[in-house]
This record gives C-alpha cells, structure tokens and sequence, in this order.
C-alpha cells in the first residue's frame, strides 16, 4: 500500500513531497456550494405562473387607471414573497454545512518527525496518527493500531461502534460499515491509538462522495408548487376566455366597446384569485408556527403541506426510531434472566426477575458481575443533575449506567480496586482484561467480551449456591442462554473474573464466569403507537438501516412492521434509489435521518426530516423539517397539520373560484339578457380585492374535521382541482349568481336598471361570500356540525359594516357608484344571499 502510494509506511512523506501533491490535488476540503445570493433568492419568490399573472393583473389595473387596485394586489404579491423569503433564505447550505464535520488539524509523520498540520494541507500518501477523542481526518489505510475502535454512527447508520485492524482481510464486496482496515473522514476515534496512509482527501472521501449527491439531488419541488403551478396554467385559459367571451358579447349587444373592453378585462383580473398566494402563504404560516409549538421547525415553507400528502415515511433506525445510546436491558446469571429498566442516561432504574423486584444488594452474583463490569471498563459518568453526561464508548457507558442503577459508584470501587495494567481489547482476542489490586493485597483479573471467546477462557461459574466446575452440560446451556439473547436483538458480552490472582504474562484463563448482558439500542418512547397512527391514517411506514439483518428485523419486530418494511445494510445510493422507486410509483416520500449518510434521502425525498438535538448539522441543513425533539411521534401530529392545512386550501380554493365565477356568470348572463353589466369595474376589483380576503382568511383557520386522521393519503397526482370538483365550484358559482340575479331583476322590475339595482347586485355579491365560505367548511359535513369557526361569522359581521358604508359613507359612494339602500332593499338582499347557500347546504348529505 506504501509503494502504491510512494511513501514511506514509518517516516511518512517529505514536506517537499507534501507540498508538490497538495499543489496537484488541491485542499484536503469537501465541496463547498456557494450560498444563493439574496437577490436571487427574493426574485425566485415571483417566478410562480400565477405570481406572473396577478403581476399582470396589477399591470393592467394601474394600466385603466385604477391605481389603488393595482398596489393592493401588489402589497398582497409582496406579503407572500416576504413570508417565503424569511423561510428559505437558509435553506440552500447543505454542501457548506459539510464542512463543520471536516476536522482543523491533524498529526502525521513527515520528515520521519511527528507534527501537527491543518487537516486541508493532508493529502494522498500521509501517514497520519490516531488517538481517542481524535476526529479522523481523511480517509486513510490502517498500517497498525492498538484498540482501535471508531464510533462510523454518523457515516454508516450503524449504532456500534466498530473495532479496527489493521491486518483483517476483506473481500471485494465488504460493505462500507465492515471495512476494518479503513478509516473515514468526519468519524470519531472512541478509544485506542493507531497509524493510516492517507487514501483520499477532499471530495474523494466517502463524506465528499456524500457531499456530491445531495449536490445531484439538487431542489425538488413540492407537491404543492407542482400543483399551483397547473392551477396558474389553467386560470389563463379561464381568465382570457372570460375576457374574450364577455367583451365579444357585450360589444354584439350593442355595449360600448371601451366599456365591454374594459369589464372584460376587468372579470379575467377577477377571474384570478388576488388573494390566493396571500392565503397561501398565512395558511402555511400559521402551520408553521404550529408545528414549532409541537417540536418540528420547517424550513422551507411548503414543506408544512407536503407533510399532509405523504404516503411513505422512510425512516432511518439509528437515532430516529432508536436513542443511539447502548443500554442494558437483561442480564442472565446462571440460567435466570433478569430485567434492567430505565433510561440510558439515568442511575435511576429497576431490576426485576420473573415480574418480581429485585434488590441488586441481595443478589451477590448480580452485584459481583456489575462490579465488574463497572471496573473492566475506560468510560466515564457525570451527573448532570438528574441526567448522566457520558463519556466513551457507549457500551462501556451502558454497563457503567447499569452499575449505577443497582447503587454502586464506580469512583469508590476504582478506588478500592487500583488498576495496574490491562490487556487492551483487540479483534484477535474479542475481549478485554485489566488487572487490579487492593489495599490489602488481594488481586484480581477481570474480564469482559464476546462471549465465546470468554467462556472459552472460564472453567467455573459462580451462582448463589457459590463456585462450580463449569462442565460441558452447563457450558451448553449458557451457550443457548446466549443464543437466545442474540435472537432477540440484543449485542451480548460475558462478564468473568479471576479472584485468585493474576496469572504469568497476562494470560487470561482459569477464569470464573459470572453472566451475560444484554444489551439494546432502546426505542424512542412513542414511535411504535406513532407507527400504528401512521398506519390507521394509510402511511406506509418503512425503516432504513445499515445494521445486520438480524438486528434490523428484531426492532422492526417491536415496531410492528413487517419484513418487507424493513431495509437493512442500506447504503447513501440505496436509500436514493429506494426513494426514486417510490417516487417513481407516485408516493409522496418522507424520510427521516440524522446522520451524514442520511443527507442525500433527506434532500431527494418530498419531504426531509432530521433530528435537531442529535442530528448532524449536514442532515439538518439538508432537511425541509428539524424535529426539536428528536421523536418520531412528533411526525404524526405535523402529517395531521399538514392535513389540515391542505384541506383548509382547498376549501379557500373553492370558496374563491365559486365566488369569483358567480361574478362573471352574473355580469355574463346580465349582458346576454340585453342588460347592461349590473356591476361596474370597480365594484368588481372591489369585490376581488377587498371582500374575498376576510372569509378566505377565516377558512384558512379551519379546525380539523374528527376524521382528518382516518382517511387515506389524497392521490398526489390529483391537480388541485379536479373536473368533478370543478363541476361542483360552477354549479355552486351559478347558484350564488342566480341568487344576485334574483334580487337584481327584482329591482329592476319595479325601477328599472339604475344605481339602486346595481346597488342591490354589488351589496348582494359581497355579502354571500361569508355565507358560501359557511358552505365551504366542509364538502359532506353541514357547517353547524362541525366545531365552531368563529372568525367566519366575524368576517360576515365585518362585511356587513363594510357595505353600509360603501353604499351610506360619501367618499365610498362616489368612487363605487352606489346609493343608499332601503329596508326594503335589505330584505331582498337578505333573502338573495341566503337561499342559494341553503339549496347547496340541503343538497350536501346527497353527494
């Protein structure tokens, strides 16, 4: 491998040559992506086709002169950009986040002299060294080690820490989590020291290689964009057809053509719902901040809704479905199995056998193994009030916890028990000893690993009954006590020790075999009821992991998911192209992760989820949501907002496209009738622009209906508004018409065409638009059933107010041209509004 490279295995490279590769290869630093620059990022907020078209809109209002029309549609444009700008304007760093996982310096030999250089000066053919607590700094080939163990949790998905050696042998197709020769940037050296020859730096690393596909995943619109984006195209055919239409009829009727032109292009602005992104963007908002409330920060706004259209949650095992802390959860002793409850990060806890409690201080064989298990052992726990700080391998920190639980302090036993030296865990040996003596004398060898190889080494045990010959029946039965552990999921040591001294030469045999431990990476609390919930609601929950089959099937077991939910030994390209197929099916994808494997999924799928408190910054800054809590039950409530949300938009889409058709059907079938348009241009700019936001708003804040968690996912490929939705919008829009017709041709029946049967049309118009939203609360659902939605009836009770003065107040009569109305003309009104809503409302449970 040295040769291969040209240098040296022991002295390293010369500075000179170092200096030549760094010139040829370039920084040891992965691929940095520049920050989307703030004007770029403000004008991608208009780049929507209906942004496009209401700018057009504004364009053509101000165009007439109708410029206060024209700047409330732009300050309505400019609300949606500025929302969508604060919560995306971070939202494109996920390459330079790599670089917080890329280590500052790094010792190596060179010149046949240990030296500490900056981790971007490495390159191919250093010899760099590795002791505990270091990070690694480039891909490297051990040349040796002592102990070695690197925590690859973040890289790999793996929740063990793996053990390293320098003369393992590997076959061409070891997975990337079972390279023991190897070590990666970005991992972190737990314990032991070692030497490697730098293979790779820069983007040649696995992490660089990590870096450059979420590069190739690039942004990915959501489910939402895409379909707002289809509704813009088709709102230009409506708008320029209602335009057409409307002028060509009105000019054939004898109309004037400056004023057919001018209604004409008015009803295509009105066509369009001015308030649409504005609404859009409060709704998305206002989830927003929900789910903040609940655990879940977005950041990328219409992130919120695409949570509500999932269909698959793709979900990463280690640190998402799991603690990614080792814990001891059973301890068999001589043919009994006892339980360790509690948390991974507490002294608190319980030990039972059969059901039963048991007190640890009455069990002296129990007591003997975690003594021994506390000393045999290089971690390290703080309290941190009620919560333990731990330090170290996170194996030897379960069995330091555990040691706690039963209320022995390792501080007091160590001293008790002085250490005088070790033999070092090593993949040969698959164990590790140390030697003690006591202040009066006496010695002991103790020992903990895997447990073939200690009981191998053991020729007694130790029950409550004292000391026995450990023969060949009993040493079958522990051997089925272990195998039994395994095929639960638990990883399984042995605890031995020898009272009688220290044998010649640090050999270890003779010794006395106390039990096995079993330990687990624990589930989060919730995820298995959060699993259930996901499945009641048609989301199809699978788990990722690059874990052993075995070891993934025993969690997906206590997940309740079956073996085709389950992907184990997945790596960054399995995940992306397990996302890709079911994209490819029409899913709308979560996936959830926090490690640095993780971030490419989490950047191609619809939705990216990291863990905040646990997660890597790469994973969270390529993710469209941060999970505060780390709780994969938190993903239930935010799929039940987005939900919400989602069918709170599309009840605003309806409500706004049947009101906005009444007012082309009213002006429409009034000109055809041979009647001039019983509303002028502003009064339907002022309908648009001003009536339609209050009721909009207010469906906006719908609460969920009881079953929202109970359907199935809505079909992802279905466009916001589907042609038997759309059927529907234009009977509801030709019945609120028809109710302002009603009224309009009863006043023209006594007075004629005029001012005050205008009146009556504009009053009449503006004030079924909080009825029709009462209607849109629900498509199947009569709205006194469902939970109150008081900003309805105050959008009504504002309307109303706002009516009385545009037809009392004279500033507002002179620009509407309206006049006062009587009692008389209330009452009609009044009964215009009501009846069409009532016909629609009767007919809902017939649908």
């Amino acid at each position: 491998m040295a040769a291969m490279l040209g240098t040296d295995a022991e002295d390293g490279l010369t500075s000179a040559e170092a200096r030549s590769r760094l010139a040829r290869v370039g920084p040891n630093r992965v691929g940095q992506a520049r920050e989307t620059s703030l004007w770029r990022l403000a004008v991608s907020q208009f780049e929507s086709l209906v942004v496009l078209l209401l700018l057009a809109a504004a364009g053509v209002a101000m165009g007439l002169g109708e410029v206060v029309e024209g700047l409330v549609i732009l300050a309505a444009l400019l609300l949606n950009a500025a929302i969508g700008f604060l919560t995306e304007w971070r939202a494109r760093r996920s390459l330079a986040r790599l670089r917080a996982l890329v280590v500052l310096e790094a010792r190596v030999r060179r010149d046949g002299q240990v030296t500490t250089v900056p981790a971007a000066d490495l390159v191919p053919g250093d010899l760099v060294l590795l002791e505990a607590g270091a990070q690694v700094p480039a891909d490297a080939r051990l040349t040796r080690c002592t102990a070695l163990r690197i925590d690859e949790s973040a890289l790999t998905g793996e929740s063990l820490p793996v053990d390293k050696d320098a003369d393992a042998p590997l076959a061409t197709d070891t997975p990337l989590a079972e390279h023991a020769t190897m070590v990666y940037l970005g991992t972190t050296v737990l314990a032991g020291t070692g030497a490697a020859i730098v293979m790779a730096t820069g983007v040649g690393t696995q992490l660089g290689r990590l870096g450059q596909l979420v590069a190739r995943v690039g942004d990915r619109a959501t489910p939402l964009e895409r379909q707002v984006e289809g509704l813009g195209r088709r709102l230009i055919v409506v708008a320029l057809g209602a335009c057409a239409i409307v002028t060509v009829v009105g000019i054939l009727h004898g109309q004037p053509v400056g004023l057919m032109l001018e209604t004409g292009i008015t009803l295509a602005v009105s066509a369009i719902p001015e308030g649409l992104p504005a609404v859009v963007a409060v709704a998305l908002a206002a989830g927003l901040w929900r789910l903040a409330r609940a655990g879940a920060l977005v950041r990328r706004l219409p992130a919120v809704e695409t949570l509500g259209s999932t269909t698959v949650i793709c979900a990463d095992k280690t640190g998402t479905m799991t603690e990614n802390r080792m814990t001891v959860v059973r301890i068999a002793l001589d043919g009994r199995i006892i339980t360790v409850d509690g948390s991974a990060t507490s002294a608190r806890g319980a030990f039972t056998e059969n059901g039963r409690p048991l007190d640890p201080r009455d069990d002296p064989v129990l007591l003997q193994l975690l003594t021994v298990a506390a000393l045999v052992n290089d971690a390290a726990v703080q309290a941190d009030g009620s919560t333990l700080r731990l330090h170290g391998d996170p194996t030897e920190t379960a069995l330091l916890v555990a040691a706690l639980k039963a209320g022995l302090d390792a501080g007091a036993l160590a001293q008790k028990w002085s250490r005088r030296r070790e033999v070092p865990f090593s993949a040969a040996s698959r164990m590790m000893a140390t030697f003690h003596e006591r202040s009066d004398g006496a010695r002991a060898l103790l020992v903990k690993g895997a447990p073939g190889a200690v009981l191998e080494r053991s020729t007694q045990r130790l029950s409550n009954d004292g000391r026995a010959a450990l023969d060949d029946d009993t040493r079958r039965r522990l051997e089925d006590d272990n195998r039994a552990l395994a095929a639960q999921g638990f990883r399984v040591l042995a605890v031995a020790w020898r009272p009688e001294g220290w044998p010649d030469a640090d050999r270890v045999d003779g010794l006395t075999f106390l039990g096995f431990v079993g330990l687990v990476d624990p589930l989060r609390p919730g995820v298995r009821d959060a699993i259930a919930r996901c499945r009641e609601a048609g989301i199809t929950t699978m788990m990722l992991t690059g874990d052993q089959r075995s070891t993934a099937e025993a969690v997906g077991g206590q997940l309740g998911l079956t073996p085709e939910a389950i992907r184990s030994r997945v790596t960054p390209e399995g995940k992306l192209e397990l996302i890709a197929t079911l994209q490819g099916r029409g899913e709308i994808v979560a996936m959830t992760g926090d490690g640095v494997n993780d971030a490419p999924a989490l950047a191609r799928a619809d939705i990216g989820i990291a863990m905040g408190r646990h997660g890597t910054d790469v994973a969270r800054a390529a993710a469209d949501i941060v999970l505060v809590d780390d709780n994969f039950a938190t993903i239930v409530g935010a799929v039940r907002e987005g939900r919400v949300i989602y069918g709170n938009l599309r009840k605003v889409i309806d409500f706004l496209f049947s009101c906005n058709l009444s007012e082309i059907l009213v002006v429409f079938a009034a000109i055809v009738a041979g009647s001039p348009s019983p509303l002028a241009p502003l009064q339907i700019l002022w309908i648009n622009l001003v009536t339609d936001i209050l009721p909009a708003m207010a469906l906006v804040r719908e609460p969920a209906e009881p079953d929202v968690m109970q359907r199935p996912p809505r079909d992802p490929r279905l466009p916001l508004v589907t042609w038997s939705r759309g059927l529907w919008i234009l009977i509801e829009g030709a019945c609120l018409a028809a109710g302002v017709l009603s009224a309009y041709a009863w006043v023209v029946l006594q007075t004629g065409p005029g001012p005050r049967a205008h009146t009556v049309a504009f009053v009449a118009l503006v004030l079924v638009h909080p009825l029709q939203a009462l209607h849109c609360r629900s498509t199947s659902r009569h709205w006194w059933r469902l939970p109150p939605n008081h900003l309805v009836w105050g959008a009504l009770a504002v309307l109303v107010a706002v009516q009385w003065c545009a037809v009392s107040w004279s500033p507002l009569t002179r620009l509407l041209g309206t006049v006062p109305l009587s009692a008389g003309d209330w009452l009609v009104v009044t009964a215009a509004v009501v009846w069409p809503v009532a016909l629609l409302e009767a007919f809902k449970h017939r649908r």
